[in-house]
């Protein structure tokens, strides 16, 4: 499906401009580069998310992403997501803007990444949670999805696996737009202590001009 111009939004890669790459408390980072390549994330046994807020709150309806990894994860397709096998090599994420707030436990006891989240909404709203396109590591696994088990703020599904030399495209096209306050990154070789390399060279959402209704906050 070819997109028109007016509606495309291309999300930076060659620049750090933008961007913020988080740390998870006890997990190694991993090193992070942006240049004429794109954006490439080399993993050793470590996991970070990288974030790009919107300036404003957008309606999406569809996202493409390419790029090619070097390596792979020491895990298989049929342990792949599981207890200690809950590595991806990308998971591309939009956060839905939505009427859920911090309560005082996420305020000020949650992990960095969970405050950050929040703090992605717009005033007066909340969010929704994370919802993530991922490559896998086999098409058999194409379709899979799940509401994440460590959290209620993270769906999950399955759109692309690499072909032979490691490329991959991320298409999905949504039935219906999803209202987001920024683009969300996982990438993770911690829990199998894998060691690879995610450029990513391409990174597009398409936006739906049609105007929405705004999520009414809970009094």
């Amino acid at each position: 499906m070819l997109w028109p111009l007016a509606l495309l939004l291309v999300i930076p890669l060659t620049a750090d401009a933008g961007w913020e790459v988080l740390r998870y408390r006890a997990i190694a980072p991993h090193v992070v580069a942006f240049g004429a390549e794109g954006l490439r994330i080399d993993v050793n046994a470590s996991a970070a998310p990288l974030v790009y807020p919107l300036d404003s709150p957008r309606r999406v309806r569809g996202l493409r992403a390419e790029g090619r990894i070097v390596g792979t994860l020491r895990t298989d397709a049929q342990r792949q997501g599981t207890r200690g096998a809950d590595d991806y090599a990308l998971r591309v994420g939009l956060v839905e803007v939505g009427t859920r707030r911090p309560g005082w436990i996420e305020r000020t006891l949650a992990p960095t990444w969970v405050q950050r989240l929040f703090a992605l909404a717009p005033p007066d709203l909340g969010i929704a949670g994370i919802r993530f396109f991922n490559v896998a590591l086999s098409p058999s696994q194409i379709g899979q999805s799940r509401q994440h088990p460590a959290s209620a703020l993270i769906t999950e599904r399955v759109v692309s696996a690499p072909d032979a030399s490691g490329r991959f495209t991320v298409a999905v096209d949504l039935d219906t737009p999803i209202e987001s306050a920024a683009v969300w990154i996982s990438v993770d070789g911690d829990d199998t202590g894998s060691r690879f390399t995610v450029t990513l060279t391409r990174l597009q959402l398409q936006l739906d001009d049609a105007p929405t209704p705004v999520p009414v906050p809970r009094r």
